[in-house]
């Protein structure tokens, strides 16, 4: 199902935490029926990560991903 969604970076910024650089990713899921768009964030994203997948051009996959992990249930939530 999410395989099918075009997922897109709407903005993001550079965090700071413990002398470590991350960027947080704001972005939107399009569903192509447009019977469910996905719009959230990713808190840390590593800022190297984040610059590789830009150059890779694997952004899209790497939101994907996050939303994928987050809607699959663990087995402590099952």
């Amino acid at each position: 199902m999410m395989e099918e969604y075009v997922f897109v970076e709407t903005s993001s910024r550079t965090v700071t935490e413990d002398g470590q650089r991350f960027r947080r990713i704001n972005f939107r899921g399009n569903d192509p029926t447009n019977e469910l768009n996905v719009d959230g964030y990713i808190p840390k994203v590593p800022e190297m990560d984040y610059f590789q997948a830009g150059l890779d051009g694997t952004l899209s996959d790497l939101i994907r991903n996050f939303v994928i992990d987050k809607l699959t249930p663990t087995e402590q939530s099952a």
